[in-house]
This record gives C-alpha cells, structure tokens and sequence, in this order.
C-alpha cells in the first residue's frame, strides 16, 4: 500500500494520501485528505457518480506501468465505495483507506465500486432506475456496460465469500440474489441509458 501510494504521488494523481513515513512507534503517518467522508450508502446524484468513476478511472490510469501490478492490468483500490472517499463541496474528490489494494483488473475493481456507489440490490430503488445508474458509472469510468452486471455480481459474491462478518456476508448475498431476479428490468435499463 505505502509503495502504491507513492507511485501514485509521483504520477500526480491528487485523488489519494500521501505516505509520509512511520513513526517511532512504527505507525503509518499518511496526509490528511480535508473533506466530509459518508458513513453509509448512496443516493449519490449522476454527477456525483460520474465524478467518482473518473477518479476510479485516474487511479487505475496512473498504475497501469506500476512495477508491483505483477502482470496484472492495474492496481485496484479494492473498496472504491462511497464510505472511503472524500467529497469536497459535495463532489467525490479522493479515495482513502487503500488496506485492501492488490493487482487485478479494471472490471473486478469497478463492478465493486459501481455496486456501492449505485447501491444495486437496494429493494428501496426501482430496478430501472438502479440499471440507468450503473450505467452511468460505467460509462463516465469508460467500460463497456454490457460487462456491468456480470462484474457487479461478481465483486458481489467474492465478498460474501471473503468475508468473515456474517452480517455484511448475508448482505452481499442477498444484493446478489436481487441482482439476479431483477436482470432483465437492470439489462433492460443499462440497454436504454446508452
């Protein structure tokens, strides 16, 4: 994490902290990135989720010659969601908390991130409108949003099988089951945002 994060100051990439070193007592000290942080999900307006696919998208763009991607296509973040990232005047302006980045590949590390940030598997969201929203983020990041809901299924059961919080296993399960009755009416919708 410390290597990637200063990979990614030396490519100017603003949208994340600083490694600033270790303390004496073997601490991580990394910059302090001002702005409001959600605690929970959505909803998040089109712009704000176009904005976060672009700095998803300038993330991953800045690692793509990363020696410690290990042949793999960038560095995911590895929990690009709303609750790491830090809005400035209400626009997502950095992501944090890097704990969980590792070599991979642009789709794995979207599909998370589009999951959370449209918040799919919410009973509370029409289909309809949850379909037009991933399209959304998958479009301003620059996927091919025929790939949205494979990628989002996905990251959702790697989650819940990775896990080992019961309740946040039985969730991701749960928005994957949802994703999977509801298919047609989101394909339907992706289809049309295009």
């Amino acid at each position: 994490m410390h290597e990637l994060l200063i990979h990614l100051e030396k490519r100017g990439v603003a949208g994340a902290p600083r490694f600033l070193g270790i303390d004496s007592a073997g601490r991580e000290i990394l910059s302090f990135v001002p702005g409001v942080v959600p605690s929970e999900l959505g909803p998040f307006s089109d712009r704000q989720l176009d904005a976060a696919a672009r700095l998803l998208r300038q993330l991953h763009d800045a690692t793509g010659d990363w020696p410690l991607t290990a042949g793999h296509e960038v560095a995911c973040h590895g929990d690009a969601s709303p609750c790491n990232c830090v809005f400035v005047e209400r626009m997502p302006a950095a992501f944090i908390d890097f704990d969980n980045a590792h070599p991979g590949s642009r789709l794995e590390d979207v599909g998370y991130a589009a999951w959370l940030w449209t918040d799919v598997g919410n009973d509370d969201l029409p289909a309809a409108r949850q379909g037009r929203r991933v399209a959304v983020f998958f479009g301003s990041y620059g996927l091919d949003t025929a790939t949205a809901l494979d990628a989002i299924v996905l990251a959702q059961r790697a989650l819940g099988d990775r896990t080992r919080v019961p309740g946040v296993r039985a969730w991701a399960h749960e928005c994957r089951a949802w994703v999977e009755r509801h298919r047609p009416a989101l394909e339907a919708a992706i289809s049309n945002a295009v």
